[in-house]
């Protein structure tokens, strides 16, 4: 018996992917309104509003991302990461985050965090 699986996990687990789709966003804040924006346009003369944002999810302790959509609000991606993990994953959570893709530094717009108990079922084919 291995002591680091937590109760109910088997010991023999098969590997599996992990696909995640990420279609668009909406509504997305303008962002570069701040000191650190008039920085930049004193130093680079980069003046804009708009974002220019991406996806990144991490799933147990592998990241993904999307393309970056350039100044958009309303961005569309359509695009899908994949993981491959162990199965059942010992990570009970999938973290997904809007971020702001930026020459100085990328910016988190937004976090959500997808239980993976609470959209599997039980059983050996979906626990």
């Amino acid at each position: 018996r291995n002591l680091l699986l937590p109760d109910g996990v088997p010991a023999e687990r098969q590997w599996a992917r992990f696909y995640i789709k990420i279609y668009r966003a909406e509504g997305l804040p303008r962002m570069n309104t701040s000191i650190m924006a008039n920085v930049k346009k004193a130093l680079i003369g980069e003046n804009k509003d708009l974002v220019d944002p991406y996806v990144q999810v991490v799933f147990a302790g592998q990241k993904g991302k999307t393309s970056i959509q350039k100044s958009s609000y309303e961005p569309l991606w359509n695009e899908q990461i994949i993981f491959t993990e162990m199965f059942p994953p010992l990570c009970k959570r999938i973290k997904i985050q809007i971020r702001d893709s930026d020459k100085v530094n990328d910016v988190a717009i937004g976090t959500h965090f997808i239980d993976l108990r609470k959209i599997s079922n039980e059983g050996d084919k979906g626990k």
